[in-house]
């Protein structure tokens, strides 16, 4: 979480997607797919990989907002992604979290999904 905010001090707001927990109780901010940034997370995108992707590099690597998820997910912890997309999930399912959440549906202008947070 600490990395999506400090992105987003860093302008890349805009590069972010949201993704919500199935019951809608918590979301994650996470590196929008090519051309889905901005927005909440489609699958129609899946295919166009990671907007920080250039020519099969990370352009933010070791940049202190990389996010967690790439660092430890696909990279330190592989094998282990189920364990390790929990793990993350706990530190965004907390009020931190969701304040995190709101302010960047806020920042993007988007409605706040029917159910999130009981809405």
């Amino acid at each position: 979480m600490h990395e999506a905010r400090l992105a987003m001090e860093n302008g890349h707001a805009k590069d972010m997607m949201i993704e919500f927990s199935p019951d809608a109780s918590f979301g994650v901010l996470t590196p929008a797919f090519k051309g889905n940034g901005g927005y909440f997370a489609l699958e129609a995108y899946a295919h166009n990989g990671c907007t920080f992707l250039d020519e099969g590099r990370c352009s933010i690597h070791r940049l202190p907002y990389q996010p967690m998820e790439c660092r430890f997910c696909h990279h330190t912890r592989l094998g282990r992604g189920l364990q390790c997309h929990a793990d993350i999930a706990k530190d965004w399912n907390t009020s931190k979290g969701r304040r995190l959440v709101m302010h960047w549906l806020g920042m993007m202008e988007l409605e706040v999904p029917a159910g999130y947070l009981g809405r």
